[in-house]
Order: C-alpha cells, then sequence, then structure tokens
C-alpha cells in the first residue's frame, strides 16, 4: 500500500472518529446507553462482581492475553536462537511490538486523563461529580483510570494480526480482523455492564490499537500493507 493511500485512510477514518467522538462527549450521549443499563439492574450495578461478567469475562480474559501475549514473546525470541528467515524474525517483532505498545499506550493514558468509571459516579450511585475530558477535575477524589478502556484492548490489540498476514494469508487475516474486533467489543460491553466503561471509551481504544498497528507494520515492514 502506497504511503498517500495509507495516510488517506487513516485521516479519514480519523476525521470520523474525532467528529463521533466530540459528538458523543458533547452532547453527552454515551449516558444514554449507560442509564439504560443502570436502568435494567435495577439502578445499580448488579453485575459488577457476578461470577461470569467478573471472574469469567474480566479476570478470566486477562489471564488468557497473558498466556497469549507471553506465548508471543516466547515465540519471537526463539526465532532469534536458531536460523530463521530474518523476515520473520522482523515480521513477529513488528508483531509483538503493535500488541505491547497497544497496552502500554492506553495504559497510559488511562493514567494521565484520570477519568473516572460509571460506578464512581454519583450518577450512578458512586460518590464522585461527572468531570469531562475537557474539564479540569479540580475535586478532592483521586482521578480515576477508566478512559480508555483497558480491558477492551485485550481483544483490539491483536488487531496487529490483520496486518501480520495479510499479504500472505489474506483470508486469514480477515478473519483475526474480525476476530479481534468481536472479543473487543465483547470484552468491552461486558465492562458497561459492570458499570466500569462508557461505550466511548471502548471505540477510543479501538481507535487506537487500529492506528498502533497501521504505522508500526506501515514503518517497520511497509511491504505488508500493499494489499491492504
Amino acid at each position: 500500500m502506497k504511503i498517500t493511500k495509507i495516510r488517506n485512510q487513516w485521516l479519514l477514518l480519523t476525521s470520523i472518529f474525532i467528529s463521533t467522538f466530540v459528538l458523543v462527549e458533547s452532547l453527552h450521549l454515551k449516558f444514554l446507553v449507560a442509564n439504560q443499563i443502570y436502568q435494567l439492574e435495577g439502578f445499580q450495578w448488579s453485575l459488577r462482581h457476578h461470577f461470569v461478567t467478573e471472574t469469567v469475562f474480566h479476570e478470566g480474559a486477562r489471564w488468557l492475553n497473558l498466556v497469549a501475549v507471553t506465548s508471543l514473546l516466547s515465540f519471537t525470541l526463539i526465532q532469534f536462537l536458531k536460523p530463521s528467515k530474518r523476515t520473520s524474525r522482523r515480521k513477529l517483532s513488528l508483531l509483538l511490538l503493535s500488541v505491547l505498545l497497544s497496552f502500554g499506550l492506553i495504559n497510559y493514558l488511562k493514567a494521565i486523563l484520570g477519568m473516572d468509571c460509571p460506578w464512581d459516579l454519583s450518577l450512578y450511585g458512586g460518590t464522585k461529580p461527572y468531570s469531562s475530558l475537557w474539564s479540569q477535575n479540580a475535586s478532592n477524589f483521586s482521578p480515576g483510570r477508566c478512559f480508555p478502556s483497558g480491558h477492551s484492548s485485550i481483544g483490539f490489540a491483536w488487531i496487529a494480526l490483520y496486518f501480520f498476514w495479510i499479504k500472505n494469508h489474506p483470508r486469514l487475516a480477515k478473519t483475526a480482523l474480525l476476530f479481534s474486533l468481536l472479543i473487543g467489543f465483547i470484552l468491552g460491553g461486558v465492562q458497561q455492564l459492570r458499570g466500569a466503561h462508557f461505550f466511548v471509551d471502548d471505540l477510543t481504544t479501538a481507535f487506537i490499537c487500529w492506528s498502533i498497528a497501521l504505522f508500526i507494520f506501515h514503518i517497520g515492514d511497509p511491504y505488508e500493507t500493499k494489499k491492504n
């Protein structure tokens, strides 16, 4: 894929994302979904500590992701300890870098932006007043760590597999893309049911992970994205 085409695609998607994000935040549309969920759960986050949502989808997914990342790291390191094609080493390194950078950046943004979870807000039974992303939070409460969505990045970070396989295995690449998006939105939806995130948090995470994977593979191995 030529650099102009990649740039144009990224600019188009970025424009759509920013427009959607500003609209959702400015009009507080994210509360419409959260309000419905909160109401359906009896005006409490009754699924916050449910076995399925907390133990299976939250803790279980984190452990599975840790196994996946550790396996990828180990397999990549093994390629440098035995005779192997440099292309394979490079592609695996790019995949590992993309996945780790996605997790790292998401967690960094969660720490510096200080946004609260729905379950923290007085609107939903918590103790904190709502502060938008654009406002300075001058309250005496400690900052939250709920934007962007960290848990949905377990799925979205693996969007990098699309770029990893797109040249030699396009069908597998598309399957991996759909699967990573599906897992990301399922995990994000579960967190919304628990009161941990608004839906816009997941959209932001998906955009960040896609952008990282796109640029990592384009810069590190431009030929791998030519069929995208």
